[in-house]
């Protein structure tokens, strides 16, 4: 089932503005909490905007289940479910929230729809930017409304991201070396724009090893429908929407720098 794009992006704007928006730059000390540890922030911004998401978007798709990165953080098992058949919403109400917290102006929402474990859908939106990213399988990309070309792959140097704290040894001895050696990258401090720039060709690549679906799916799908590649450089597997920690997984905008990438830091 497809859902109409412009009715989840209004949803999704609609909270945003009321839940999120509303709070930045005015949270109170009791409205921040942390989860795994002293810079995993969890406020009432993102609480308030889950539970209006999983009802929102219960009502247009009814029956789909709900993960959402506050419900799992809290019952970590909810996302096995994605291993099984069937239609679920896949949502981040506040990508990048220590950003939020610490008033930075780049966050965002991301939800995907993901059916029988294919990433049908997906919508970023770049919140103080009031900007979106959609994408729908088969159907393409689009950026502030405006359908979104193949990412030229560049014959010079390539800009990328990193979020590689977490690989497991052997990968990680073996790319950290050769990340620093070939290439410019910088940390990725949010998920929903590190993808709006890829999409986007502003940034070539990223490589990343704690992969949580709700930051991935939407991104992943969008760069898949403008020619880009997402597979894990352990075996060779495409990106799913499921969790996976330590595994190098490298993202590209176009299919030949992701071939460059991955012969610059393992060869072949």
């Amino acid at each position: 089932m497809i859902v109409d794009p412009d009715k989840v992006a209004a949803v999704i704007a609609e909270i945003a503005e009321e839940e999120i928006t509303s709070r930045y730059g005015k949270l109170a000390k009791s409205d921040i909490e942390t989860k795994s540890g002293p810079n995993d922030f969890v406020t009432a911004a993102d609480q308030a905007a889950e539970a209006r998401l999983e009802r929102a978007l219960g009502d247009l798709y009814p029956g789909a289940g709900f993960i959402g990165e506050e419900a799992t953080a809290r019952e970590p098992a909810i996302v096995e479910r994605l291993k099984g058949d069937g239609a679920f919403w896949i949502v981040d109400p506040l990508d990048g929230t220590r950003n939020f917290v610490q008033g930075r102006p780049e966050f965002g929402s991301i939800v995907a729809l993901v059916e029988d474990g294919e990433i049908r859908q997906g919508w970023i939106y770049a919140i103080p930017d009031k900007a979106f990213a959609i994408g729908s399988k088969g159907d393409g990309a689009t950026w502030r409304g405006e359908a979104l070309a193949a990412v030229a792959a560049s014959s010079g140097p390539l800009k990328g991201y990193r979020a590689i704290g977490n690989l497991s040894e052997p990968w990680k001895s073996r790319l950290i070396p050769k990340l620093k050696e070939k290439f410019e990258t910088e940390p990725v401090h949010c998920s929903a724009y590190g993808y709006i720039n890829l999409i986007q060709g502003l940034h070539d690549f990223a490589l990343y090893a704690r992969v949580h679906p709700w930051d991935h799916a939407a991104g992943v799908l969008m760069l898949r429908e403008i020619g880009g590649r997402a597979e894990y450089l352990d075996d060779g597997a495409p990106y799913t929407p499921q969790a996976s920690q330590g595994r190098p997984l490298l993202v590209a905008g176009s299919a030949k720098t992701w071939r460059r990438v991955r012969a610059e830091v393992i060869g072949g």
